[in-house]
């Protein structure tokens, strides 16, 4: 049987309990040593959530929370959600160094119940961040900061940024003011392309319900879901770092924007066809153009380009040097149109500008 993380954390406490009771400084939450300086170190969150509203955003808390830990320490934590089927495995092999998981409902396989340590809850979910039992002077670091951190407002402050009730797509309680845990990043770029961020937010909810873990079949990664040959043309180097990613996204959009800038594309058909091209990939819309131009259809507009889109799937209807892309059924890029800009009136009357 495996035991449940519960039943270490109380060897945990027992560890860390002198230093924390014994510290000189206070509560200035500053030491005069710093353990970890100048290493770098890999984290894995082994948490769900950011799909249902009772789980809040628990993987965004902890990168933040990771992210101001490494800077109180003066180290680098180079943080990823797990991918992985043996998280345990990839913790016990020193691939990864910090393994952030749920203490009330995670189980350490048998072989290595007594090799690893846990912090102190982090949260009132129970999460907490292990360690192999040598890094027990890792394992002080965390518990004397987070000691001083957890009583501080803005340790307050973030809690309720990322398990806060978010609403999405209903307001039944009038307008509100916020969406996401992300949304000052979100209005920072998307001031850069020149949107309303309540577009921008659309777009990311569609891809990613502000999902920092979210991970495609496709190999898309973080909230606007972008490809890691994306993220190279931009030199994106970590695409759940929330902010690495909308930029990412964001100058992709930008490219976008200059291809269809053309004055017989008016400014909603241009966006129209941004986003089509940020789902389908510019190529494939090109070809939908191609398709328009042989059927006589209207090549500037996005709802004539729907029309001709059911013939691309069709052996015969057009000519094979037209589609370069191959074939394209187009359902979900119609659909993923129509429902990021659906939303995106409802957040323009129901959220605060």
């Amino acid at each position: 049987m495996r035991p449940i993380i519960k039943t270490i954390l109380a060897l945990s406490f027992i560890l860390i309990h002198p230093v924390l009771s014994s510290s000189d400084e206070g509560h200035n939450g500053e030491k005069i040593d710093f353990f970890l300086e100048g290493k770098e170190l890999s984290a894995m969150v082994n948490i769900n959530g950011g799909i249902y509203l009772s789980q809040g955003h628990p993987v965004g808390f902890h990168f933040d929370l990771l992210n101001r830990f490494a800077k109180h320490q003066k180290c680098n934590i180079k943080i990823a959600p797990s991918q992985e089927k043996d998280h345990w495995k990839s913790l016990m092999d020193g691939t990864t160094d910090i393994l952030v998981v749920d203490a009330a409902g995670d189980s350490i396989p048998d072989q290595y119940a007594d090799k690893v340590i846990s912090s102190l809850y982090l949260n009132d979910k129970e999460h907490v961040w292990v360690v192999k039992k040598e890094n027990y002077n890792m394992l002080q670091s965390m518990n004397y900061w987070f000691g001083y951190y957890s009583h501080t407002r803005e340790f307050r402050n973030m809690q309720n940024k990322y398990y806060r009730m978010y609403r999405r797509n209903t307001f039944t309680n009038g307008p509100v003011s916020v969406l996401s845990p992300y949304d000052q990043i979100i209005k920072q770029y998307a001031r850069s392309i020149g949107w309303d961020w309540r577009l921008l937010a659309s777009l990311i909810y569609q891809e990613s319900k502000f999902r920092i873990s979210a991970k495609s079949g496709r190999d898309a990664h973080g909230l606007m879901q972008i490809l890691p040959s994306t993220a190279k043309k931009f030199d994106i180097v970590d695409l759940y770092d929330p902010e690495q990613n909308i930029k990412a996204g964001t100058l992709f959009i930008k490219r976008l924007i200059s291809l269809y800038n053309s004055h017989e594309i008016d400014s909603v058909n241009r966006v129209k066809f941004i986003l089509a091209a940020y789902n389908a990939g510019e190529g494939r819309v090109e070809d939908i153009r191609r398709a328009a131009d042989y059927k006589k259809i209207n090549r500037f507009e996005w709802d004539s380009l729907k029309q001709v889109i059911p013939y691309m799937s069709i052996h015969g209807e057009l000519p094979e040097e037209l589609l370069r892309h191959g074939k394209f059924k187009g359902t979900e890029t119609i659909n993923f149109v129509d429902e990021i800009l659906n939303r995106y009136e409802n957040y323009k009357m129901l959220v605060k500008k």
